[in-house]
C-alpha cells in the first residue's frame, strides 16, 4: 500500500478527500491506526450492501440470510463463509482473513463475528481483530 499525496496509508479515496485541509504530521502508529479504523467503516458499508444494488459492480455486498429453512448450524457457517469471501474480494487493503462465530450474548436474534485479518501497510503489515455484530438485519463493528 503506497503512502497517499497528503501522508495517508490506505484512506479511501472520500476520506482523504475530506481531510485535505488538515496538515498531517502523523506518526506511524497513527497512520496504523487510521487505516484499520477506515477499513471498519468500510465493512459496515460493504455488508451491508447487497447484490444488485450497485450498477458497476451487481454482486457487490452479502445476501439476505433470512431464509427460516436453513439450519442455525448451517446459517452461521453459510454467514462466515459469505463475510470471509465479500471482505477478500472487495476490500484490498486486508488479506488471509479468517472470520468466526463468537457466543451469542443472550440475544437470539443478535449473530456475533470475529473477523482476523492482515493489513497492508506498505512495506509493513499488521494483524488486525474487528468484532461484527449482526443486528436487525445490519452489521455494526463493535470495537
Amino acid at each position: 500500500m503506497a503512502i497517499d499525496s497528503d501522508g495517508r496509508l490506505g484512506s479511501r479515496l472520500f476520506e482523504r478527500l475530506s481531510a485535505s485541509h488538515q496538515l498531517d504530521s502523523y506518526s506511524e502508529e497513527n497512520q496504523r491506526d487510521e487505516v484499520v479504523e477506515s477499513i471498519k467503516r468500510h465493512l459496515v458499508d460493504l455488508l451491508n450492501s447487497h447484490p444488485g444494488n450497485s450498477a458497476c459492480v451487481p454482486e457487490l455486498g452479502l445476501l439476505d440470510f433470512n431464509d427460516a429453512t436453513i439450519g442455525v448450524l448451517d446459517l452461521e457457517l453459510n454467514i462466515k463463509q459469505a463475510i470471509r469471501h465479500c471482505i477478500e474480494r472487495y476490500e484490498p487493503r486486508v488479506q488471509r482473513v479468517d472470520v468466526e462465530s463468537l457466543p451469542n450474548s443472550g440475544d437470539p436474534l443478535q449473530l456475533r463475528f470475529q473477523v482476523h485479518a492482515t493489513v497492508a501497510l506498505g512495506k509493513d503489515s499488521t494483524h488486525t481483530t474487528i468484532d461484527l455484530l449482526l443486528n436487525n438485519k445490519r452489521y455494526q463493528c463493535l470495537n
